[in-house]
């Protein structure tokens, strides 16, 4: 965790394509009353519906891509758009459909940041995937601790060369028709196999709604119906 810092340029991604575009608008209130208020943060909002502008807001269309490929191919989004991502000191994703709750601070700021997943962090192992052929398989001896696809980031050198890797490990995957068993967030996995977080974040960063764990929550992830939302 780096101490002191000097006012800093975040960048806050989220990806509202479909019918995604109706959780900006809390997302981005809370956004403004809890992330970083001591930096110049802006949301970087890839959508292909009209977002409304506001200070502090950034819109980049984004065509709509169906279920899994919207999540999939998240990476590919941030990669594209690397030129004006890399203006950033400091770049997160973060989940559409989320909601910060409480005051998030200097102490996410990092080289590269991993959450640990809400249902893993007992020390269990979690889900990685299992299959040989893909690039995002991790073997039974690696791995001990498993990270949520819902909130990352780091430096924006750092978030947008594993963006890259992301990317090009998952077009590898798909000429050869596989998909990860948990898409972009088993490839997010397989990265911090060998890039390990300089930031590890507790499941107060991904906070399932209506869940209860002992810790203190800051960035909530919303109850939704998954198929009404994707379809």
């Amino acid at each position: 965790m780096e101490q002191n810092i000097e006012k800093k340029k975040i960048g806050l991604l989220v990806i509202a394509t479909g019918k995604y575009d109706e959780f900006i608008p809390p997302l981005f209130k809370s956004m403004k009353k809890h992330f970083l208020k001591d930096h110049d943060v802006t949301m970087f909002v890839f959508s292909d519906q009209d977002i409304p502008k506001k200070d502090g807001l950034f819109h980049i269309f984004q065509k709509h891509e169906e279920w899994p490929y919207a999540t999939l191919k998240r990476y590919h989004v941030f990669d594209k758009n690397k030129e004006i991502l890399s203006k950033m000191d400091y770049l997160f994703y973060c989940d559409a459909d989320m909601l910060f709750v409480n005051n998030i601070g200097n102490e996410i700021l990092g080289q590269l940041v991993g959450t640990i997943h809400p249902g893993f962090y007992n020390g269990q192992r979690g889900t990685y995937e299992t299959n040989e052929k893909s690039t995002a398989f991790i073997k039974s001896n690696e791995g001990n601790k498993y990270y949520a696809g819902g909130f990352n980031g780091g430096s924006s050198q750092e978030f947008l060369k594993m963006s890259e890797f992301i990317k090009n490990n998952i077009d590898k995957d798909l000429l050869n028709n596989i998909i990860a068993v948990w898409h972009d967030e088993s490839h997010l996995n397989k990265y911090f196999i060998d890039n390990i977080p300089t930031v590890e974040l507790c499941p107060s960063y991904c906070y399932p709604e209506s869940w209860d764990l002992p810790f203190e929550k800051k960035l909530l992830a919303l109850d939704k119906n998954h198929n009404q939302i994707r379809n």
